[in-house]
């Protein structure tokens, strides 16, 4: 747990109105990746990565890379995740020729605030 999230959970606890957020917090901290297992990636034997703000209140704008077996592609994406939003589905864990998949944050911005 951040410092900033225990903090915040604390004040909520107590009753306390949530301290101002630091202008220099780190967006790119925000953007969380998961696993689901969309019907499309459990026939191949993998699993659907996923990519969410964990942001309370802001909306972070985050530039993607992929990379398959290691090896940046050159695709990049770019995705508005809103607070509490559902996890956005970025593709499957493994390629189709079985090789692995991953995204990168390549930048990441608060729209708001």
């Amino acid at each position: 747990m951040t410092r900033l999230r225990a903090m915040l959970l604390l004040t909520a606890t107590l009753g306390f109105a949530a301290p101002t957020l630091d202008a220099d917090e780190d967006p790119a901290s925000f953007v969380a990746f998961g696993k689901d297992f969309g019907a499309t990636c459990v026939t191949r034997s993998s699993v659907t990565v996923t990519v969410r703000n964990t942001h309370a209140s802001r909306t972070v704008r985050v530039w993607l890379e992929r990379s398959v077996g290691g090896v940046p592609t050159g695709d990049r994406s770019k995705s508005d995740l809103k607070p509490a939003a559902e996890p956005e589905d970025l593709g499957c864990a493994h390629s189709l020729e079985g090789q692995e998949q991953k995204w990168t944050i390549q930048r990441a911005m608060f729209l708001d605030g």
